[in-house]
């Protein structure tokens, strides 16, 4: 890592269930006291203009991501990919940080900084947008789009109990055409599902386990694929999880590849309920179809 003091902190005021900003605001207080020289930004492109001219006169050691995973992967998105990022998680899941093993704690994060170690994760390009950790396509993104669409600050809990109960009620299981790449480029077609995952990090909210051997720099992408739509069977599919049985489960089938493809079967899923959209690291991303390949490039992470 470089040796500079100097330090961008990236930070999201509407992570969590109410304001990091008090908390980013501390965390300068404290790189301050140890030594080191932190501009804190809430414009994410003004923080990227400033983290890549400091990057081109060699005086930057670190971006802090300060907020949950769409905050990381908006910020690897903006900042040259040389650039080490340190996570400050404050948002409400935060796996890539878990996974990680990065307390919510602004000595052992400031204590990471000075250390100086790294580890490289792969990038994933989802349609136009990055993807750090994980996408799916089916009813948990009809979740996410529901709290999406009504998000106007902080996300609780509370909010996305809601929305799973509207989902249960709304959502069709529209039919979904997969797709993967094999290891010479081609893409093969996998048949008709009705809910898909796709993992770079062996991750999930709630701490569910889906893929647990998910490797994150490996260069591929793991997709598992639940056959079988409506609500009974998406109960069932959600039981199967919840007990660790999905994977010996005849719905569910599971590739590890350099790329997935996802769009309606048919015509079907056109439009309202019946159209499926797709998460990216617990972000909303917007209607389906969707492709997944590596981004060409890795992410440097500051780890303890």
């Amino acid at each position: 890592m470089n040796p500079s003091r100097t330090i961008v902190i990236a930070a999201n005021p509407k992570s969590g269930s109410s304001s990091g900003l008090d908390t980013a605001h501390a965390l300068r207080a404290q790189l301050e006291m140890a030594g080191f020289a932190p501009e804190l930004f809430t414009d994410v492109a003004i923080m990227a203009r400033r983290a890549k001219e400091l990057s081109e006169m060699g005086d930057l050691r670190t971006v802090v991501a300060a907020g949950g995973d769409g905050t990381a992967s908006l910020v690897l998105s903006l900042i040259p990919a040389h650039i080490p990022v340190t996570l400050f998680p404050l948002g409400s899941e935060n796996l890539l940080a878990k996974y990680l093993e990065i307390p919510r704690d602004i000595n052992a994060v400031v204590r990471l900084i000075a250390l100086g170690k790294t580890k490289t994760i792969d990038l994933f390009r989802s349609n136009d947008q990055l993807m750090l950790l994980m996408a799916s396509v089916g009813f948990d993104a009809e979740v996410v789009r529901e709290v999406h669409i009504q998000r106007s600050s902080h996300v609780s809990r509370w909010r996305y109990r809601w929305a799973i109960l509207s989902a249960l009620f709304q959502y069709r299981w529209p039919a979904l055409q997969i797709s993967t790449r094999d290891h010479h480029g081609e893409w093969v077609d996998q048949g008709v599902g009705h809910w898909m995952f796709a993992f770079n990090v062996p991750k999930y909210a709630a701490g569910i386990s889906i893929i647990e051997d998910a490797v994150c720099d490996d260069g591929l992408i793991d997709v598992g694929l639940f056959r079988g739509g409506g609500l009974l069977q998406g109960l069932r599919h959600y039981w199967l999880v919840a007990r660790g049985a999905h994977r010996s489960s005849p719905s569910w089938n599971q590739w590890r590849t350099t790329g997935v493809r996802v769009s309606h079967h048919g015509d079907r899923g056109a439009e309202g309920s019946n159209h499926a959209s797709y998460q990216l690291d617990g972000d909303w991303g917007g209607p389906i179809p969707l492709e997944i390949v590596h981004a060409g490039r890795s992410a440097i992470l500051c780890v303890p």
